[in-house]
């Protein structure tokens, strides 16, 4: 049962980022798709519009992409839950710390091109708004995913 437990956690926890599921867990949580949001909270001028939705289209097709990578590590993860040994923790660990290094590196150089194109106020106003988007992303999928230990499911 426990088992059962943990693998149903594991799968809410890995789709939680495709695509198709992202779109359903802001709609769930904000009441509309992720570009919309930006769209309302940007309040973007006809100038400004034409500068930002390019480079965000480019930052959320690289986003995507590190987003992949992160559901292949927690897959990964679930796949090694029940026999976790400190060597695979290690590898996991060291895969996290480099996906969430990836998102800060896009985030800031999303930053400098907004900066550039529109203003550092501007830049610093959709980091700060993507920064709780993806944050509340990764909550959700956090709350899904246990923690090493919390289950033991070798019983």
């Amino acid at each position: 049962m426990v088992l059962l437990a943990v693998c149903i956690a594991f799968a809410v926890a890995t789709q939680a980022q495709s695509n198709k599921d992202e779109v359903a867990l802001l709609q769930s949580a904000f009441g509309m798709g992720k570009q919309e949001m930006v769209k309302d909270f940007m309040k973007l001028s006809a100038n400004e519009a034409t500068a930002f939705w390019a480079i965000y289209d480019g930052y959320e097709a690289a986003r995507k992409e590190i987003g992949k990578k992160r559901i292949a590590n927690i897959s990964a993860y679930a796949d090694n839950y029940a026999e976790l040994t400190g060597a695979k923790a290690t590898e996991l660990m060291n895969n996290s710390f480099a996906i969430q290094t990836e998102f800060l590196k896009l985030q800031q150089k999303t930053f400098k091109k907004l900066s550039k194109a529109l203003s550092p106020l501007r830049a610093a106003q959709f980091a700060m708004f993507e920064s709780y988007i993806e944050n509340s992303i990764r909550t959700e999928i956090m709350d899904a995913v246990p923690l090493i230990g919390e289950f033991d499911v070798k019983k």
